[in-house]
């Protein structure tokens, strides 16, 4: 499927990037970049959020509804950029300036 495809290039391109901590720091990452494209307009949707485009189709057809979906946490960016924030400092060591080989760039 094209769309999943190249959602997964987007999450390769955005987020396999990022060194970080934990299996916990990256579920909350991964959680957080969802939420971030789920709410991103695409041209491929006329510049609509995919978000925008479930919500209208759910008020225009209510039984596509799926009753056992659990919608994402509302607050799940924040914590990701923390986790993004903290993978910076974990995953660029040669910026530390306590290293005696570290190459200091103003």
């Amino acid at each position: 499927n094209g769309l999943v495809e190249r959602f997964n290039g987007r999450v390769q391109r955005e987020v396999l990037g990022i060194t970080i901590y934990s299996h916990r720091d990256l579920e909350t990452l991964l959680k957080g970049f969802n939420q971030a494209y789920n709410r991103r307009r695409q041209r491929v949707l006329k510049g609509r959020s995919p978000d925008e485009v479930v919500r209208s189709r759910l008020a225009a057809e209510p039984k596509l509804a799926n009753r056992r979906y659990k919608p994402p946490d509302a607050d799940a960016l924040p914590p990701a950029l923390q986790v993004i924030a903290h993978a910076k400092e974990v995953s660029h060591p040669d910026n530390l300036t306590d290293q005696p080989d570290a190459a200091v760039i103003p």
